[in-house]
């Protein structure tokens, strides 16, 4: 049995985009694609393994920091959101 499963809106049983649109809280474009995973979760790293990888987070957080000096923030955004559409065909930006 697959543990991801990838389907367009238009391509689902009435009764499963029903039951989708109303965990999502809103209705589905035909054109979109609804991806369910099922996985186990494993964990959450405790003591000294959580503080090394909230050092190696904040690290990276600050390279990217560095490179964005002297970028405005309407540029860095713009950014991002073409990087989201890019990725993400049907992404839409909240209303």
């Amino acid at each position: 049995m697959p543990n991801v499963l990838v389907h367009r809106a238009r391509d689902l049983k009435a009764q499963t985009r029903e039951a989708l649109e109303a965990e999502l809280g809103r209705s589905l474009a035909d054109d979109e694609e609804v991806s369910i995973m099922a996985f186990l979760p494993h964990a959450a790293p405790t003591g000294e393994a959580r503080a090394e990888a909230a050092r190696k987070l904040q690290d990276h957080f600050k390279r990217l920091d560095q490179k964005l000096q002297g970028v405005a923030e309407a540029e860095v955004e713009e950014a991002l959101g073409e990087a989201l559409r890019n990725v993400r065909p049907g992404y839409r930006e909240r209303e």
